[in-house]
């Protein structure tokens, strides 16, 4: 049985939890604070669902198609506008939803203020009058209940900042923090990822820990080869920079092809003669057929050696990381005479940046490499030649480039 360790993430959103019920706790319960812990009591609701409804509202408008009244409020937003927050999911954030955050709140208090006026208050003197014959333990056991909407909110508003935030940052810490702190987890899972509605919220996995670093690290350790100097060599800046010998296997190795695999990609394409189409034809299926491997991903975030990868273990298992769906879109873009390439760098999941594995296909007739990402696209969304790719994709890193096979 594991032993559960409270990291950096999970110790914040348990002080901001706490605070508030430690000042009601400790703090003298007279009529007026009964009145203003009430009236805080609703303040702190209006405010949580204020912040709620904006934030769902803003996801509906600017990141949900599906033909609604919020899709009529999108397209009548001015395009120069649409422009500026097209790609630029956490700043569209930012800025929308204070906007219909103070909408939302006036609309509230057109209910709230007399609700307050003509119950709210004549409550408070009520339960002041019962609770003050009451123990000391009492009071201040109801001191602390009125403080436990505020401090949900204050605990909610935190993980929005610490989501946002980590947006912005590529902190291997904080990124390991996140991903282990059931704490935040639990409000990600059942706050953060109803409400937002963009590529700021998937479920989408990417490796965490410098896993690719540790990977190669751990190889190298083993058998010194040029090819793993090399591939250190390569390691800049605390950005994944290479996968030439990633879970010991070089990357020639990786994107080998067979005989079944090559058939299938021809099947797959059939008549095909657009390169544009073929590649998005090889990104569906793939992305349709492979499983995300999640048990492999967490035996190579504790321990990367021993597990195998590359373009036959993904096509024959049905199964894997990233490296492993990029290294079979290599193998079967080849079988169909594409031009492609392997990219490394750094993937959103939704909750922190993580080390990811894409592909590049080029496209003749408009001379442009297309970014696609069957990993993410396994997820159900669309992740082929997307306009926005660089939101939650950067730094990346060209590991290697293949004519057709």
């Amino acid at each position: 049985m594991s032993i559960y360790q409270i990291n950096g993430v999970s110790a914040v959103l348990m002080i901001v939890f706490a605070v508030p019920l430690l000042t009601g706790f400790f703090g003298m319960l007279t009529k007026e604070r009964m009145r203003y812990s009430l009236n805080s009591l609703l303040d702190n609701i209006e405010l949580a669902a204020g912040i709620l409804v904006s934030a769902y509202i803003t996801g509906r408008i600017f990141f949900k198609k599906d033909g609604s009244i919020f899709n009529a409020i999108y397209d009548a937003i001015p395009v120069k506008v649409r422009d500026i927050f097209y790609g630029q999911d956490i700043m569209t954030y930012i800025i929308v939803v204070p906007i219909i955050l103070i909408l939302a709140l006036a609309f509230f208090r057109l209910v709230t203020t007399p609700l307050y006026r003509h119950l709210i208050l004549p409550l408070s003197d009520r339960l002041y009058n019962c609770i003050s014959s009451s123990g000391p333990i009492i009071r201040k056991l109801a001191g602390t209940f009125w403080m436990i909407p505020k401090a949900v909110v204050l605990t909610l508003l935190t993980a929005f900042f610490i989501n946002f935030s980590m947006y912005y940052l590529n902190a291997p810490v904080l990124t390991e923090w996140t991903h282990d702190s059931r704490e935040y987890q639990y409000i990600y899972r059942n706050v953060m990822y109803p409400v937002l509605n963009s590529n700021i919220a998937k479920k989408i996995p990417v490796l965490v820990n410098d896993s690719f670093r540790k990977a190669l690290g751990n190889t190298a350790s083993k058998t010194i080869t040029p090819e793993a100097v090399a591939a250190f060599e390569k390691l800049t800046k605390g950005n994944v920079k290479i996968i030439e010998y990633f879970n010991g296997v070089t990357l020639d190795e990786a994107v080998k092809s067979n005989e079944k695999i090559d058939n299938t990609a021809r099947t797959i394409v059939g008549n095909k003669t657009d390169a544009k189409e073929k590649a998005f034809l090889l990104y569906r299926w793939i992305s349709r057929n492979i499983e995300y491997d999640y048990e492999k991903a967490e035996t190579i975030v504790k321990n990367p050696g021993g597990t195998t990868s590359g373009s036959i273990v993904a096509y024959e298992t049905r199964k894997g990381i990233c490296f492993d769906y990029s290294a079979l879109y290599v193998s079967m873009s080849r079988a169909v005479g594409l031009k492609v390439r392997l990219v490394t760098g750094m993937g959103y999941s939704g909750t922190a940046w993580g080390d990811h594995a894409w592909n590049q296909v080029y496209y003749p007739k408009e001379d442009r490499w297309i970014n696609t990402d069957a990993t993410f696209g396994s997820s159900g969304a669309d992740y082929f030649d997307k306009g926005d790719f660089s939101v939650d994709h950067r730094n990346d890193d060209v590991q290697g480039e293949w004519d057709a096979g």
